[in-house]
């Protein structure tokens, strides 16, 4: 995918603009980027996270490209709805249970990815690993995606404990691809979506996200004031 469009880099986000839209400087920042990574945190397969712009960490694979989206069901009920096909290595738990508790006061234990739009961002496996907490990163913290014609915030959720990279729960892949056949073992198989997570104190928000959302429209609505903000600065 290639948004063309003149990079504009100093554009910024006018308030009318849609979750939804891609605005001028993201198209910008997504067109410039797309060719090579000046500074690489850290490397998974023919992925590598980015750091050349301050302030952020995006995902970039080789040549033109960033990364696929691969569907998550980990957290509440990994196997009900969408995700019952092909949920199978799906789990119960996500990685920063403890900080979903603290930051809802206990109205939620756990995520689910039916109804929370998360990324999947960070390695735990023993060998290369990579932490996006030691460039700053904070667990919850708000994030970017961009997906085709759409922009859409989630949070930093869960990590994985292999090589893999590109994933998110089944709802943020929904909001990405409305019109696709998203499911369990379903993604987007092209390498054109930017992942962006963000170490600017704002996106560490965590408490002021409605907790008790019933869908993931309304989830992502809460993120929309912070995301803005922070995507504004690129």
């Amino acid at each position: 995918m290639y948004l063309a469009l003149p990079l504009l880099v100093s554009a910024l986000l006018s308030s009318t603009v849609s979750a939804r839209d891609v605005p001028a400087n993201v198209k910008a920042f997504y067109n410039k980027h797309m060719s090579s990574c000046g500074k690489v945190l850290g490397t998974q397969g023919n992925f590598v996270y980015c750091g050349d712009v301050p302030g952020l960490i995006y995902l970039k694979g080789t040549g033109n490209q960033y990364d696929n989206l691969d569907v998550d069901c980990d957290g509440v009920d990994p196997t009900a709805g969408e995700c019952a096909n092909g949920a199978g290595s799906a789990q119960t738990v996500t990685r920063f249970v403890d900080e979903v508790r603290k930051f809802s006061n206990g109205s939620v234990k756990e995520l689910d990815a039916k109804k929370i739009p998360y990324v999947v961002f960070g390695n735990d496996q023993k060998k290369n690993p990579f932490d996006p907490m030691q460039y700053g990163m904070k667990p919850l913290s708000v994030m970017a995606v961009v997906c085709g014609d759409n922009l859409v915030y989630g949070i930093w959720g869960d990590t994985t404990g292999g090589p893999m990279t590109g994933e998110a729960s089944i709802s943020l892949a929904e909001l990405c691809f409305p019109n696709s056949h998203i499911s369990g073992n379903s993604g987007h198989e092209e390498n054109d979506v930017l992942f962006i997570g963000f170490t600017d104190p704002k996106a560490d928000a965590g408490r002021s996200y409605d907790w008790k959302a019933q869908t993931a429209e309304a989830f992502e609505e809460c993120l929309v004031p912070i995301g803005d903000q922070l995507i504004a600065t690129l």
